[in-house]
């Protein structure tokens, strides 16, 4: 069972769940957006090799939100993961990310190189868009700091937020019910979410193509990234520049499946995956080529 830790980051502090094994792999887990450490639950028990620090980002789950005065932003997110990774005495760990979680954990790769030893994305990798839009997406990462707290959607009861938070993703009801479990709070008229409202319009740095691709350039760590929904359109840009890069130190599979499937029943395959990655086992033969993802969007896009 893990225990609960926090770490102060300089005035705040930052919660999550610690899987404290000596001698383990030191890891650093990073959820995805909206979600919290409960994300990895399910896969540290399939990880007992890991000394696994699953932390809830700045304005979710249980750790606190960023002041009035500041930003929510990647590169706050990034400096609050190595401020972690600090107070855990380790100068370079292992990264196991979500979604949002594996956009800064692949940026965190790029910017640190030395800091990383291994980078694991499940179905996630640093966002890219045009020159236009990423300036439009930084102006909203302000304004979203400025915003006064708005009232969120109040709910009679956990089961009901757990519904209504199953619907909208289209996870499973026993990953959405760990989410709520560590994501609510109570209120007078029942349960809402813990989550800070201004991080809606906010979240990690986007790049522009050209930064994109010397960031992947700069990538030291043997990398493992598991793509599930292939449907994602903010990945399938990433990916885009990605694959035919065809960087030696990257790896890239496919594991069709929900965009939680670290937390569904693809837990143990994807746990398989992540062990034999990081014991250095060749993989090649699951790696998805170019011309093997072009084919597989086409199929999609054919069926749409």
């Amino acid at each position: 069972m893990p225990e609960s830790y926090e770490i102060d980051v300089g005035g705040r502090v930052i919660r999550g769940d610690y899987w404290r094994v000596e001698g383990g792999l030191p890891t650093i887990a990073l959820h995805g957006y909206l979600d919290n450490a409960n994300s990895f639950k399910v896969l540290a028990q399939h990880l007992p090799d890991h000394d696994l620090f699953a932390m809830d980002f700045a304005g979710h789950g249980y750790s606190d939100y960023r002041g009035a005065s500041e930003v929510y932003h990647g590169l706050s997110d990034i400096r609050d993961v190595l401020a972690v990774a600090d107070h855990l005495g380790w100068p370079s760990f292992h990264i196991i990310g979500h979604s949002m979680g594996a956009e800064i954990g692949s940026q965190i790769a790029g910017l640190f190189p030395d800091r990383v030893r291994s980078l694991v994305c499940i179905d996630g990798f640093c966002s890219t868009h045009s020159e236009a839009m990423t300036l439009e997406h930084l102006a909203q990462s302000v304004t979203s700091s400025l915003k006064r707290t708005s009232a969120l959607k109040v709910f009679p009861s956990l089961s009901a937020m757990t519904e209504r938070l199953a619907e909208v993703t289209g996870q499973e009801w026993d990953s959405a019910s760990l989410i709520v479990a560590r994501g609510h709070r109570a209120v007078e008229e029942g349960f809402t979410w813990r989550s800070d409202p201004r991080f809606k319009g906010a979240g990690p740095s986007e790049l522009t193509a050209l930064q994109l691709r010397e960031l992947i350039q700069s990538i030291k760590a043997p990398t493992l990234v598991i793509l599930a929904d292939l449907t994602n359109t903010w990945l399938q840009r990433s990916m885009d520049i990605l694959i035919p890069m065809e960087p030696a130190s990257i790896l890239l599979t496919y594991l069709p499946a929900h965009h939680h499937l670290h937390m569904q029943g693809q837990s143990s395959q994807v746990a398989s995956l992540v062990r034999r990655f990081e014991d250095g086992e060749d993989l090649s033969a699951l790696a998805v080529t170019p011309a093997q993802y072009r084919r597989l969007t086409g199929a999609l896009t054919a069926a749409e």
